[in-house]
């Protein structure tokens, strides 16, 4: 079971920092713990491309695994990376024996300032922005992207987006997926907020960006709803994908800084059909992409567009797409409109429940954006 892995491979960590600081260098029960731990770090890292590890007051996190349940080695662990001043450890795959054994002598023993220390497959640092001195910013703070689970996802997304549109590949969905994936995670890991996942304005290509926040919102509530996580991944790419339509409208019209005239509006009314049509065509694995890109646009009280010749509902996914679009178009600033605080986007939204958004999903929405103490926002769990 993969969490008893993980749980076995930062407990190894542990005792190997325990007998590095006991035992002499070439002890061989440190020579041990050390081969083992490396074959378990090398796979783990390789397999999840980063092994991530967060150390919190009372327990530790590996990879979307929190670990709460009482522990003496995973105590003393929390503890020493207490003293260290160490929040976060990123372990890039292909690390060598060599620098994880210093790293593990590094955490025993103290030896040399962190500015003295270089490491090529290792990072590590505070949650919220890193000491001083060489220790690197793992900051998740609202106006960066986490480190390691979205870091270059913009571009990645803006090629896949073009390569379907070109050449209607079956293997670019799949980077589609890997960056479903990673929100997953995103959302996982403890502490991290939805606000500090999305990214307002974070890439030159509005769509591209548009379309992350779009997948991150969406997959928080299919989660928020129980859904299962083969579920949850399907709801995330189809909401990746919603707006590829786009791509067949002029560049022109979407950043125009203006109202559209009626010409243009109705030009832009028709990238669901235009999207749906190309999904249609590739092989994504699941129809839910195509009838999300068809129907994010239509309203619970069946207005919007494009119209249906049918009285079937809706699916699930495109009501939580269709809430997800407009609180999203709502934070965003454009050249046409300034962009809305998330209680005035809010307030707003409100007035469209039960005519624009579903009810109950809506209601459901408003729980996984709802203050907690001290203004935090909920931290979204996926089961």
């Amino acid at each position: 079971m993969r969490k008893n892995a993980l749980f076995l491979l930062v407990s190894e960590l542990a005792m190997a920092i325990q007998a590095a600081s006991a035992y002499p260098e070439n002890h061989p029960r440190v020579q041990e713990l050390l081969v083992r731990l490396h074959r378990g770090v090398e796979s783990e890292a390789s397999l999840l491309r980063g092994l991530n590890i967060g150390f919190f007051r009372d327990h530790v996190v590996v990879d979307e695994f929190p670990f709460v349940e009482p522990n003496p080695t995973l105590a003393r662990l929390i503890e020493r990376m207490r003293e260290k001043g160490i929040e976060k450890i990123l372990i890039s795959g292909g690390i060598t024996f060599g620098e994880l054994k210093r790293f593990v002598y590094f955490l025993a023993a103290g030896t040399g300032a962190p500015s003295e220390q270089v490491w090529e497959s290792i990072a590590y640092g505070k949650i919220e922005g890193a000491d001083a001195g060489g220790a690197v910013s793992l900051g998740l703070s609202p106006a960066t992207r986490p480190n390691g689970f979205m870091a270059g996802a913009e571009d990645v997304l803006k090629n896949v987006l073009a390569s379907m549109v070109a050449e209607r590949k079956k293997s670019n969905v799949e980077e589609g997926r890997d960056i479903v994936s990673s929100i997953m995670k995103g959302l996982r890991q403890e502490g991290m907020l939805i606000d500090r996942l999305i990214r307002l304005q974070g890439h030159d290509d509005y769509t591209v960006t548009h379309s992350l926040n779009v997948c991150i919102l969406v997959v928080a509530q299919a989660s928020h709803i129980g859904l299962p996580e083969d579920k949850v991944r399907d709801a995330g790419l189809a909401a990746l994908l919603h707006d590829i339509g786009k791509d067949m409208i002029p560049s022109g019209i979407l950043t125009k800084p203006g109202r559209l005239d009626m010409d243009e509006f109705a030009l832009v009314k028709k990238h669901p059909a235009a999207g749906a049509k190309l999904l249609r065509r590739i092989d994504c694995g699941t129809d839910l992409p195509m009838i999300v890109a068809f129907e994010h646009h239509i309203k619970y009280d069946r207005s919007g567009y494009p119209k249906l010749r049918t009285r079937e509902p809706l699916h699930v996914v495109s009501h939580m797409t269709q809430i997800a679009d407009v609180y999203d178009a709502l934070r965003t600033y454009r050249s046409y409109q300034s962009a809305f605080e998330e209680g005035q986007a809010l307030s707003i939204m409100k007035e469209g429940r039960g005519t624009e958004f579903e009810p109950r999903l809506f209601d459901r929405f408003l729980e996984i954006l709802s203050p907690e103490d001290e203004g935090q926002r909920a931290v979204i769990g996926i089961p």
